[in-house]
C-alpha cells in the first residue's frame, strides 16, 4: 500500500508492523529520536570533491607493495560493502510504520551512496586504471565472501512471510547494527594509521566523514533495538528472547571475520606499529563495546583497545555528539550546524 487513507494515530504508530504509513507528516512524533536523527543527517551533507587528493596520488606511488595491498584492498571492501547496505537499509521499508523513522531510514539510504561514491573518487584519483581495480572487487574471494552473511540477512527479510517476519526483522536489525558497529573498523583503523604516519591524508579525512555518518548510522541501530527491548507494546520481547543466542553468534561471527580480514591484509607486512595481532584485540575490545549498547552480554571482557590513545583520538574527531538518553522517551536536540567533526558519546563508551 502506498498510501494509508485511514487517519492514524501518530502517537501509538510501531516501528515497525503497524498500520500501513499515511501522511509523511512531522508536527509530532512518538519517537523523537529518529526525526532528531534525520535532521541531523541533513546538516552533515558533504562531497569527497571538497578534499584534495594530491598529496595522496604522490603518497600512494611511494608505498611498498604490501602497503599498497592494506590501502586497495580495503577501498575494494568498503565499496562492496556499502553497496550491500545502501540497497540492504531500503529491504526494511515495508516493514516500518513509523513516519520519522521512514524519513530516517531515506536519509541514511541516501548518505551510503555518497560513501560508495567517494571510494570510486579516491580510487579514480590514485590509480591509473580505476574501472580495472574496480572490476576486480567480485573476483577477489577474501573481499566478496565477507559481504555473504549480511546479504542474507536482508535476503531473507525480503523473503519473509507473516509466520517467520518479526524473527527475520529482528535478526536483519542485529545484523545492520552489527555492520555499522564492527564491520568497517579494521579498515578505519587502517586508513588512520596511514594518516598518523603522514600517508594517504585526504583518504583518511574522507574516512573521518564517512566515519562520523556510520556513528549517526549506528546510533540508528541502537536506538531501534534498545526500544523494541524495552517497549513491550512494540512486540518484540518474545522474539527477541528466542533470537538471543543467535544474536551474540552474529557478534562472535562477525569479530572472527574481521580478525581474518586483519591476517588478509597482513599478510606481508604492518604499516608502522599496526599489526592483525594488535586489531585482533581491537576488534574483541570494540565488539564487547558494541553488544553492551544493545544489552547483549560481553564475550571476550578484553580490558582496553590494544592500539593506545592515538586511535581514540581518531575515532573521536570523527563522530557527533548525541545526549545519553533513554531512547523511548528522547527528544533532546542533537547538537547540529557545526562544520567541525564532534563526538558522539553513547554513555560514555570509549569509540
Amino acid at each position: 500500500m502506498i498510501l494509508n487513507r485511514d487517519n492514524v494515530s501518530i502517537n501509538d504508530q510501531r516501528l515497525f508492523l503497524g498500520p500501513s504509513l499515511g501522511l509523511q507528516r512531522y508536527d509530532k512524533f512518538r519517537y523523537p529520536v529518529f526525526f532528531e536523527l534525520f535532521d541531523r543527517q541533513l546538516t552533515l551533507f558533504w562531497r569527497p570533491e571538497e578534499i584534495s587528493l594530491q598529496k595522496d596520488r604522490v603518497d600512494y606511488q611511494s608505498l611498498e607493495p604490501h602497503e599498497k595491498h592494506i590501502f586497495t584492498s580495503n577501498l575494494l571492501f568498503q565499496t562492496l560493502m556499502d553497496s550491500v547496505v545502501g540497497r540492504g537499509v531500503d529491504v526494511f521499508a515495508k516493514h516500518i510504520s513509523s513516519p520519522e523513522l521512514e524519513a530516517c531510514f531515506k536519509a541514511w539510504q541516501f548518505f551510503e551512496t555518497i560513501h560508495s561514491y567517494s571510494y570510486t573518487y579516491i580510487i579514480k584519483n590514485l590509480y591509473s586504471n580505476p574501472s580495472e581495480l574496480l572490476d576486480q572487487a567480485l573476483l577477489i574471494p577474501a573481499i566478496s565472501d565477507r559481504i555473504n552473511s549480511v546479504c542474507n540477512s536482508y535476503e531473507d527479510l525480503e523473503s519473509a512471510t507473516q509466520d517467520n517476519v518479526k524473527d527475520r526483522l529482528y535478526l536483519a536489525l542485529i545484523s545492520v547494527n552489527i555492520l555499522e558497529a564492527v564491520r568497517f573498523y579494521v579498515s578505519f583503523v587502517c586508513a588512520f594509521a596511514f594518516a598518523e604516519n603522514k600517508k594517504m591524508i585526504g583518504n583518511a579525512d574522507i574516512i573521518k566523514l564517512i566515519k562520523r555518518d556510520e556513528s549517526v548510522h549506528l546510533y540508528i541501530t541502537q536506538s531501534i533495538l534498545n526500544i523494541l527491548n524495552k517497549n513491550e507494546d512494540e512486540g518484540f520481547f518474545e522474539t527477541i528472547e528466542k533470537n538471543r543466542e543467535t544474536a551474540i553468534n552474529m557478534f562472535l561471527m562477525a569479530a572472527e571475520e574481521e580478525k581474518a580480514w586483519a591476517r588478509y591484509l597482513f599478510k606481508d607486512g604492518s604499516i608502522l606499529g599496526l599489526n592483525d595481532k594488535l586489531l585482533s584485540n581491537y576488534i574483541e575490545w570494540l565488539t564487547d563495546s558494541r553488544m553492551s549498547m544493545i544489552g547483549l552480554p560481553k564475550q571476550f571482557n578484553t580490558k582496553n583497545n590494544g592500539l593506545g590513545s592515538w586511535i581514540t583520538a581518531w575515532m573521536e574527531s570523527s563522530t557527533v555528539q548525541v545526549a545519553p538518553q533513554e531512547s523511548e522517551v528522547t527528544s533532546y536536540r542533537i547538537s547540529a550546524g557545526k562544520n567541525d567533526i564532534d563526538k558522539l558519546d553513547f554513555n560514555g563508551m570509549e569509540l
